[in-house]
């Protein structure tokens, strides 16, 4: 994992950042959506504070335990969003959307959101129900329960899910620039539960090594698909 910080900066800056079209086009803006958080206000906490309490060293995935500069960079993290009990967010928890709709669209971040741009370690101490979950340009996601949500597009951020994982309308997975050797999935991505998506699609990512539940798709290796694809949606394809 590496750091992100310098790219949010700059688009908090209004930099112009270079984007895929299907990246381009995810950064129009959405119509006015709202965080429902009544039974889970959130905190912001010390990192080592949180990682110790919750023990989020054990909950990494096997390979990213056995990786040294991993553990040292998660170590240096500073500050956590905590929240404490089942959660339901309506907005898409997405740090580039969240940055463009403060640079680009101008709009006023709610507290979540305006945390989520500065702290981007994530704790759910029970449910998770989203819209959209990215958890690119994230330290990591840790939700020690169910996570249902409409999409799921995991990158290379650690991402753990104590129960069962279900994306209602996709799953997808990706390297992101990092490029990789195909079993990025595998380090980063931990669910000890069952996966239930109707689309999966990775790129150079891996998620193989999950429990797909028997209604589930299965995964599509878009990188065997499409050798030219720059990630697993791209312009010829649909995702």
């Amino acid at each position: 994992m590496f750091s992100h910080s310098p790219i949010i900066a700059s688009v908090l800056a209004g930099a112009a950042l270079a984007l895929s079209p299907m990246q381009a086009m995810a950064l129009k803006p959405a119509p006015k959506q709202s965080v429902a958080l009544p039974n889970a206000p959130f905190s912001v906490l010390p990192a080592k504070e949180v990682i110790k309490r919750y023990k989020l060293v054990s909950l990494l995935s096997p390979l990213a335990r056995k990786s040294e500069d991993t553990l040292s960079e998660f170590a240096e993290v500073e500050k956590a969003i905590v929240f404490e009990g089942a959660v339901t967010i309506d907005e898409n928890i997405n740090i580039l959307h969240i940055a463009s709709k403060k640079t680009l669209s101008k709009k006023t971040l709610s507290p979540f959101e305006d945390a989520l741009l500065k702290d981007r370690l994530i704790v759910v101490n029970g449910d998770l129900h989203c819209r959209g979950l990215d958890t690119g340009m994230m330290h990591g996601v840790f939700v020690l329960g169910n996570v249902n949500c409409e999409t799921v597009s995991l990158g290379m951020a650690h991402f753990y899910v104590k129960g069962n994982l279900v994306a209602r309308k996709y799953l997808h997975g990706s390297a992101e620039d990092d490029g990789g050797y195909g079993n990025e999935g595998e380090q980063q991505v931990r669910v000890d539960g069952t996966v239930s998506a109707p689309k999966v699609r990775t790129w150079h990512f891996g998620l193989g090594h999950l429990k797909f539940a028997k209604d589930s798709a299965e995964e599509v290796l878009v990188e065997q698909e499409d050798r030219q694809s720059s990630g697993p949606c791209n312009r010829n394809k649909d995702c």
